[in-house]
């Protein structure tokens, strides 16, 4: 099991990994940010190129998308955001992450936000913000265990959700 960036020997199991969402009727994935028009070559340059920080949209940050993969199978993604603006401040915080509906609850959220926790450290960052649903009991059990201290929980009118903020030192 290896945490690592997307790439070309990956376009099978990143299309099986997306049809799992698909066919859970889950169509956001957080810690995924591609096009679904996009090629699985564009896929794999632009999320390489949001880590360099090139070409991003208006108001996005950097952040490095990695995948958990296991025996060519990805079971989970996450994005680590380089640096906070005053909306991830809020809402969205440093990493988000997702495991794939047919291989939640075998400890694999765990991995990806501990592979997050370890990244950070590699690009100087010395704290991590994570936000969750506050009713999302799973992401709270797994930042906690990560370390996750809370901050606060307040209702965000524009995403409509009570949203629950952790920091995680590292």
């Amino acid at each position: 099991m290896e945490i690592t960036q997307l790439g070309m020997e990956h376009e099978k199991a990143l299309l099986n990994f997306l049809a799992d969402f698909t066919n859970a009727g889950e169509m956001d994935i957080p810690g995924y940010f591609a096009d679904s028009d996009w090629s699985h070559a564009e896929i794999v340059e632009n999320l390489a190129r949001m880590s360099r920080g090139e070409g991003l949209p208006d108001g996005w940050v950097p952040g490095t998308t990695s995948f958990l993969v296991h025996e060519g199978e990805i079971l989970g993604v996450s994005n680590l955001r380089h640096r906070l603006t005053c909306h991830l401040l809020r809402f969205g915080g440093h990493v988000g992450f997702s495991v794939k509906p047919s291989a939640r609850c075998r400890g694999h959220a765990t991995r990806l936000l501990e592979g997050a926790k370890a990244l950070a450290c590699v690009k100087g960052i010395d704290r991590l913000l994570v936000t969750c649903n506050a009713e999302n009991v799973a992401s709270v059990r797994v930042i906690e265990k990560c370390g996750g201290v809370l901050e606060d929980e307040m209702y965000l009118e524009d995403v409509g959700e009570v949203i629950r903020r952790y920091w995680i030192a590292l």
